[in-house]
């Protein structure tokens, strides 16, 4: 369902996250106290695919969005209101590029419609002033075209952040699952990485096989992010991170925003869709060939046959799980949060969408989290990556590092 496109920063006026229900046999005294440290809290989601229904489906994001449903079928997660009702400071909107741009060309327009740009400190203003900030992050390295012209283009049109791949591996780095095609990143991949440490863009890791994972960390000078992953420990998933990764974070200072989606979160969950989608496969295809000229119900006669084999939904404290594995082995200080929001079929058990964010904070003060620690988590860790990010760029900008290599054109078609 994913797509691509470049989203205007924008602010809004934020309202206290006083939408949520207090979780079932909760503690009110606790509960009160997880919504006055969420209201005070600078927040920072790390990934939201909300941008797809904008260009694809035309959705307004002032539209209440809790009874919609985009033309897949899936239940859509975010709005202006539902931002506001989550407490949210600061939104990583993802240009996410198809990896059939590889074969098709156009990944670097599809990539360039609408940009504007933030920095640290316009996220701490704008949570001073009750506003909320709309940042950009590219989801596939592959939108460059292998130019590092075009990255600094994209990074004066205000992204700051790449996902070096998505799910295909292309000429310079090889993503999570697939083809191994240059085992980790290539000289041009690192390359890359020097480039967006020159520019003060973050590395973003998500996706991206443990070998490039580790040539980042060997090569970048600043912070590198996951926008959203999780952890192998708790879920053996490719799409999380590992903990040889997880152990040089303190040394680069990095931050891991851990995903919301069952499947990358729980493995009886990622199993079970896993077998329900193999199961279902023939009556899918039929479905397709029988609303070939029907999207809308297509989509609608899929999402019954889902709905008709139900499988197992972890639950969001899961995703908290993640947070206290990543908290013991790199530290309080490289964990954040990477929702995937409008990116993902469905969410975790007692979540509907970015009003539920406040469910989060209240299970790490069940936990036991203290209120400084809550807050590095909801924001300032990547708030302080950032900054880093930002005062690396500037020394070596000084030094006149960079260079104006380019490879040829992206391959087609392998």
């Amino acid at each position: 369902m994913k797509t691509c496109f470049l989203f205007f920063i924008l602010s809004f006026i934020a309202v206290s996250a006083t939408a949520q229900t207090m979780p079932a046999g909760g503690d009110p005294v606790l509960w009160e106290k997880a919504l006055r440290i969420h209201r005070k809290a600078i927040i920072i989601d790390g990934h939201n695919d909300i941008t797809g229904p904008m260009t694809d489906e035309d959705f307004d994001l002032s539209t209440d969005s809790r009874n919609r449903k985009t033309r897949t079928g899936d239940a859509m997660h975010t709005d202006i209101s539902r931002l506001k009702a989550g407490g949210m400071t600061g939104e990583f909107m993802s240009i996410y590029v198809g990896g059939e741009t590889l074969q098709t060309g156009g990944a670097m327009r599809r990539a360039k419609d609408l940009v504007m740009c933030t920095t640290a400190d316009e996220i701490r203003r704008a949570k001073k002033q009750n506003k909320i900030c709309l940042l950009m992050g590219i989801e596939g390295g592959y939108a460059i075209e292998n130019s590092l012209h075009a990255l600094r283009n994209f990074y004066r049109l205000g992204i700051r952040y790449m996902t070096l791949t998505h799910n295909v591996s292309h000429d310079w780095a090889d993503a999570h699952r697939g083809e191994v095609k240059n085992n980790g990143l290539s000289e041009f991949g690192k390359e890359v990485v020097r480039e967006m440490n020159r520019l003060g863009m973050m590395v973003d890791i998500s996706h991206v096989s443990e070998k490039v994972m580790l040539d980042v960390l060997d090569v970048s000078k600043a912070p590198l992010m996951a926008s959203h992953s999780g952890v192998r420990s708790v879920n053996d998933h490719t799409r999380n991170v590992p903990d040889s990764v997880l152990k040089r974070l303190p040394q680069n200072g990095g931050v891991i925003m851990v995903v919301f989606y069952p499947s990358f979160l729980d493995e009886r969950t990622n199993r079970e869709q896993n077998e329900r989608t193999e199961k279902l496969r023939p009556q899918i295809e039929e479905l397709r060939k029988q609303f070939a000229n029907d999207p809308a119900a297509f989509s609608e006669a899929q999402r019954k046959l889902l709905a008709a084999n139900p499988i197992y939904v972890t639950p969001y404290t899961r995703i908290v799980d993640h947070i206290d594995h990543i908290k013991k082995v790199a530290g309080i200080d490289h964990v954040g949060l990477g929702s995937d929001f409008d990116g993902v079929d469905f969410l975790p058990e007692g979540m509907k969408g970015v009003e539920d964010l406040p469910l989060i904070t209240y299970e790490m003060l069940r936990r036991g989290y203290t209120e400084q620690e809550v807050r590095k988590v909801l924001g300032e860790n990547f708030l302080r990556a950032l900054s880093q990010a930002e005062r690396v760029a500037g020394s070596r900008q000084i030094s006149g590092q960079g260079s104006m290599k380019k490879l040829p054109p992206p391959s087609r078609g392998n």
